[in-house]
């Protein structure tokens, strides 16, 4: 009995299991190899103390299993060899999955899956945490039949992490690399198609992924839009349908969407309600929508309404003509025009402006034309006053492009060399102004009567969008519910005489919420707090001031579960004042309560 192989053979994986993963396959044929190798191909690194666990798991005890190891390690399929773990060659990794998920999640085929996990999660462990994301992914797709919702859920938790600022650029460069290592199946769900726009909006490369049958979840959606910039689609309406595609001389019509690929559109009219998914490459689509009145609602919630079809022309096609019609005349006759700065494009190089009297006319005005301060993409609030004066320099009524100069009028040239003054503000006075104008960047508010000098197109102080409010993030100021004109009380934040300008805020006139819930908590203090939400890192738990920590998987437990509505007792482990950030963990710190070194 002593000498059965059947006694000395390792229990990981079952005799079946073993004998389908050492099949011959693409070149290879040692079976120890073979099967070693296939239970090693979800990390993207594989750990040399992973090699080692998993060769004494799952190898059959005998005088040359070490001798395993050098064989893989020198195999033709193995590259990228490096100090801390070595990695597969991408097809091969991609076979050896798919022979490993024909077995385990299709055919399943007997194996000690949690022990097999244990060992990869412990080797794997001083992986980068997006290593070991992906790691986690191609698990889910080996052992899970159904395993698009694990993927979706871990793909989605990445999402809001980039929405979140936290190390946004380093995690879309680690999506980038694992778009191409990855199983094609595991990047078909909703949430990785919102990350791999998000890497086309940061201009790095990505997959060109189909829009989910099954759509993308509403609010995950409009997060991540929120950092993608818009671009252009031509509409065109001929009483019976609505064409959208590119703009083209007979699209005239501009409709401002997200730039994702495909756009996904509702159209609203009296023949129903249709979702659109729109490539431009392909080419155009067409629906339905009589002479009614037509609601179009892009991915971003916007809604854009177009008049009832009255005549023989569209409306919005009417207007268009006309406003171009004008604006040829006024570029013929060298007329200025009051203009809003609507936007920063491209890398800071030049803006779109609207024109007051044609609002639903925009214009490019590059910044060689503009006789402003330097300004970047992202920080429009540099160029100051939103408010300028125009002439169109160039224009194209076919293409529909406008090219305009910023215009210094005489008498405003004077008043620009007068002397800017913030006359008796200070940084932390507090007052009431009339708000100016809203722009998307944020309001700008009139200080001249708090302090004291002439009113005049100089006197705005901006209020940033970012400090509108302690607990909500407006992407777009003029969303927010005041009107220009409505008195508010704001604070002072800075005045800067090189750079005439007045900061303000707010947010700043009322206690920050944080703060005030931060001075009634420590590190090392207990609390008992309440599972919110559950992610493939671990727990956000709402405390008793209404703000949510987050107990990482690592100060729980292990195997640990802990549903939604769980009230939990923990500890608190740091507070991050900059960041907004609390750790929580189930483990009694050591150190004592309210030590600032945890601070």
């Amino acid at each position: 009995m002593a000498g059965d192989p059947q006694m000395t053979r390792p229990r990981a994986i079952s005799l079946p299991l073993r004998e389908r993963l050492a099949e011959p396959m693409a070149g290879e044929d040692d079976p120890d190899v073979l099967v070693l190798a296939s239970l090693l191909c979800t990390p993207p690194l594989v750990p040399y103390g992973l090699l080692r666990r998993m060769r004494r798991t799952v190898v059959t005890p005998s005088a040359g299993t070490l001798g395993v190891e050098g064989a893989l390690c020198s195999a033709w399929f193995v590259e990228g060899v490096a100090p801390e773990g070595f990695a597969f060659e991408a097809e091969f990794a991609d076979a050896l999955r798919s022979r490993l998920r024909a077995a385990l999640a299709v055919d399943h085929l007997e194996a000690d899956r949690d022990g097999l996990r244990r060992v990869i999660d412990e080797e794997t462990a001083r992986l980068s945490p997006l290593l070991r994301l992906e790691e986690r992914l191609c698990w889910a797709y080996v052992a899970e039949s159904a395993f698009e919702s694990t993927a979706d859920k871990i793909f989605t938790d990445i999402v809001y992490t980039v929405a979140l600022e936290e190390g946004r650029r380093r995690i879309l460069h680690w999506a980038v690399g694992a778009f191409t290592r990855l199983p094609p199946d595991v990047i078909k769900g909703p949430a990785a198609w919102v990350l791999a726009q998000l890497c086309g909006a940061a201009g790095l490369p990505h997959p060109r992924l189909e829009w989910p049958d099954t759509g993308v979840d509403e609010t995950l959606l409009r997060t991540a839009l929120a950092l993608v910039p818009d671009t252009l689609l031509g509409v065109h309406r001929d009483g019976e349908t609505l064409t959208i595609g590119t703009i083209t001389q007979r699209r005239r019509t501009a409709l401002r969407v997200s730039a994702v690929t495909p756009k996904v559109l509702t159209v609203r009219s009296d023949e129903g309600s249709t979702r659109l998914v729109i490539d431009p490459s392909i080419g155009a689509v067409e629906v339905p929508v009589g002479r009614s009145a037509v609601e179009i609602r892009d991915m971003r919630g916007r809604t854009y309404r177009l008049a009832p079809f009255t005549g023989d022309a569209a409306p919005e096609e009417v207007l268009m003509r006309e406003s171009l019609a004008r604006l040829d005349q006024s570029w013929r006759a060298r007329e200025v025009m009051d203009a809003t700065i609507v936007r920063v494009v491209g890398r800071g190089d030049s803006l779109i402006v609207s024109f007051v009297d044609f609002p639903w006319c925009t214009a490019l005005l590059p910044a060689s034309r503009s006789g402003l301060p330097s300004f970047r993409r992202r920080s429009l609030s540099t160029v100051g006053d939103p408010r300028i004066r125009v002439r169109v320099i160039n224009l194209d009524a076919r293409l529909q492009r406008v090219v305009v100069e910023r215009v210094v009028e005489p008498a405003a040239e004077e008043q620009v060399e007068a002397p800017w003054s913030s006359g008796s503000l200070r940084v932390g006075d507090e007052f009431r102004g009339r708000v100016t104008g809203k722009v998307a960047f944020g309001l700008f508010v009139s200080y001249a009567a708090a302090a004291g000098v002439e009113e005049g197109k100089r006197t705005n102080g901006l209020v940033h969008r970012s400090e509108l409010s302690w607990t909500e993030q407006w992407n777009d100021a003029t969303e927010y519910p005041v009107e220009v004109g409505d008195m508010i009380t704001v604070h002072v934040m800075g005045i800067s005489a090189a750079r005439q300008r007045v900061q303000l805020s707010l947010k700043r006139t009322q206690p920050d919420p944080w703060q005030v819930a931060m001075s009634r908590l420590r590190p090392g203090d207990q609390v008992r707090a309440l599972v919110v939400e559950v992610v493939s890192f671990g727990w956000f738990l709402r405390l008793p001031s209404g703000f949510d920590g987050l107990m990482h998987i690592t100060e729980a437990p292990e195997g640990s579960t802990f549903a939604v509505g769980t009230e939990l007792d923990v500890w608190v482990r740091f507070m991050d004042a900059e960041r907004r950030r609390i750790s929580l963990t189930l483990r009694p710190p050591p150190w004592p309560p309210g030590d600032p070194s945890r601070r």
